[in-house]
């Protein structure tokens, strides 16, 4: 028994997804734990899964949704603060009380080559939660998903996530710094990761990188943004302070009690320059059967006004 979490996320809806689609796994053998079940998809409640419910911030809980199962796929939680870390500890402590001999963990492609060095804040609760798995006694699995194509709008600086037909006025990307990034899409790493959990066995031990087929920096993805929408699009390099002001005080990304989100923000451009976000990996290729989409090969849906 495998039993799955994160399952209405971004990641984890396209990975339960792709398993009843392509039906990798019988569905007898899954158990969904949920923090809200009834937001469990509908596919998942036809095909007869069961659905428990557990909550990162609630360990008892976990302990309950995980019994029975012999491996746990475990989703990131869902933030880039520090509380992500503690939730993890906690889902793998719990993991272990339930008797789980297996956690396949999704990380991410920050870190260069093995993921374990990065001055990202957003990187250091994956850090800290494969030290720990991989001296928990447990086997384990870690997937480092790439970074989502989807999410250009927010390294970008917090743009808009759509364009609206007729809207002629410039586009400005008021970011720290810029570099390279293997951009790929939700539904191939939703398809692959789902591949790793069918057979997730192969790969005991093994940290697997899943990333885009090229790099573009946001610069690129500037000119696409130009070229769909004929709009004027400047990018504004202007260093990490300068950049937490402008979004803090100038644009307003946020509200003030999410100011320190800002703050994180700025520092994953700092590792893109690094050549954190550079990593490609033919693996995601090879489960696939295919090449899979980096932003180029989605910019269409991305960037053409509504």
């Amino acid at each position: 028994m495998i039993v799955l979490t994160g399952t209405t996320g971004h990641l984890g809806s396209r990975v339960i997804d792709s398993i009843l689609r392509l039906r990798l796994i019988p569905p007898s053998k899954l158990i969904i734990s949920s923090s809200d079940p009834s937001k469990v998809s509908a596919a998942a409640r036809e095909a007869g899964i069961e659905i428990r419910h557990g909550d990162f911030t609630s360990p008892d809980s976990l302990a309950s949704s995980f019994k029975g199962a012999d491996a746990l796929f475990l989703v990131s939680f869902p933030s880039p603060s520090v509380d992500r870390w503690l939730h993890h500890r906690a889902a793998i402590d719990a993991a272990k009380a339930a008797g789980i001999k297996t956690v396949i963990y999704t990380s991410l492609m920050f870190g260069g080559k093995t993921g374990m060095e990065s001055v990202a804040g957003v990187q250091q609760a994956h850090i800290q939660t494969i030290e720990y798995l991989t001296q928990s006694g447990l086997q384990y699995v870690v997937v480092r998903e790439g970074i989502y194509a989807e999410s250009w709008w927010l390294y970008a600086g917090y743009q808009s996530q759509s364009f609206k037909k007729g809207d002629s006025s410039e586009i400005r990307f008021v970011i720290p710094n810029d570099g390279p990034v293997a951009w790929v899409s939700w539904d191939d790493l939703g398809e692959a990761t789902a591949k790793i959990v069918q057979h997730y066995e192969r790969y005991l031990g093994q940290t697997l990188n899943l990333t885009g087929p090229r790099t573009t920096t946001l610069r690129d993805i500037a000119k696409l943004v130009q070229r769909y929408t004929g709009r004027n699009v400047t990018v504004e390099i202007v260093g990490r302070k300068a950049a937490e002001r402008y979004h803090k005080y100038e644009k307003k990304s946020l509200p003030e009690d999410r100011f320190w989100a800002i703050e994180s923000w700025a520092g994953w451009h700092d590792a893109i320059a690094q050549g954190e976000t550079a990593t490609i990996d033919p693996l995601i290729g090879e489960l696939l059967g295919r090449q899979p989409k980096g932003i180029e090969e989605i910019a269409e849906t991305l960037f053409t006004p509504e």
